[in-house]
């Protein structure tokens, strides 16, 4: 099989969605193609007839185990311990894994954090980037940082637990004032949300599923048992860790000084914002969880008033009071 630097970027794309459980087939995967050569600026597009070629060449040259899923309509890999063996990774393909792994390391706790390293150190043992130097390398910085402390061990066994659908034993406290209780658990999703890592699970004691503070789990240890994730879990993943449904219908006004900042973001499609002669703009949220938004409207200290709704509104308000109240004191 004959791997010019296009094909082998077609390749690294195609096994990148099967092993990440993305179910591409010939149409779709066309389509990304196209996609990539308008954003990414390559050249690697073609038609669906060429990505069946592709597919069987991994599956009859490579060894790839890959097997179609009809309710999906899309293949996958039948299991992930394969590996696609190809030659040295061009610069455009190991920058972004490069880069990607220093902001990894920000937001992942040991040992995950060191592993990463690894894995791109690896790569870089391989491959000879010219673009790679260590004084550039240095100056691209972000900050991104894990707000809790988390058991290296706990988080280990957590991660593995998720990734080979093992259940495991924890001993959880969600509050110091609290008893601890131990459980066992299956984690579905692993989310990184507001500084820190929470796991949603079945809990086998409470008969349901729940979410856990990674911080707040002071033991964990591998069992024995396997389970399947629930087919309607892999279809709606939840990305926000919490059980809360949000505040629907909210209206914010927000004030000039942060109008330009919020008009600036790349705003979700449930939000939408009206800019006023002012320079003020009221934004129209369809539904948020009430953790993120009371804490953001309180956090831009006056800049933003609630319009609706009026329960939204009660409660900045006794939350205010709360916070004059502690001044008070003094």
């Amino acid at each position: 099989m004959g791997l010019n630097k296009n094909r082998l970027l077609r390749l690294i794309k195609l096994v990148g969605e099967l092993k990440e459980n993305r179910y591409p087939n010939s149409k779709t995967f066309a389509k990304k193609l196209k996609e990539s050569d308008l954003y990414e600026e390559t050249s690697i597009e073609c038609c669906y007839k060429t990505i069946q070629r592709d597919i069987k060449a991994l599956k009859e040259e490579f060894g790839a185990p890959i097997g179609y899923d009809f309710e999906r309509q899309g293949y996958y890999l039948k299991h992930h311990g394969w590996d696609f063996n190809y030659p040295v990774i061009p610069d455009n393909m190991l920058m972004p894994s490069i880069f990607g792994a220093k902001i990894a390391e920000d937001t992942f706790p040991e040992p995950l954090k060191s592993e990463i390293r690894k894995a791109v150190n690896m790569q870089l043992t391989a491959n000879n980037p010219e673009f790679l130097e260590t004084a550039a390398l240095n100056t691209f910085m972000t900050y991104s940082h894990t707000k809790v402390k988390i058991n290296p061990d706990v988080f280990k066994a957590i991660f593995t637990a998720w990734q080979k659908h093992r259940s495991v034993k924890i001993t959880y406290q969600p509050d110091p004032k609290v008893e601890k209780t131990i459980r066992v658990v299956d984690p579905y999703i692993i989310s990184f949300y507001g500084g820190a890592w929470y796991v949603k699970a079945f809990c086998h004691l409470r008969d349901g599923i729940r979410t856990f503070a990674v911080h707040r789990i002071k033991s964990a240890e591998l069992t024995d048992y396997t389970y399947e994730v629930p087919k309607e879990v892999l279809k709606n993943p939840q990305g926000v860790p919490f059980n809360d449904e949000g505040i629907k219908d909210i209206e914010l006004w927000c004030s000039p000084e942060i109008a330009c900042y919020i008009m600036e973001r790349n705003c979700p499609d449930n939000q939408t914002y009206k800019l006023n002669p002012d320079g003020s703009l009221n934004l129209y949220i369809k539904s948020l969880t009430s953790f993120t938004l009371t804490r953001w409207i309180l956090g831009e200290a006056g800049n933003i008033k609630v319009i609706k709704p009026e329960s939204l509104r009660v409660d900045i308000i006794k939350m205010a009071e709360n916070i004059l109240k502690v001044y008070n004191k003094e």
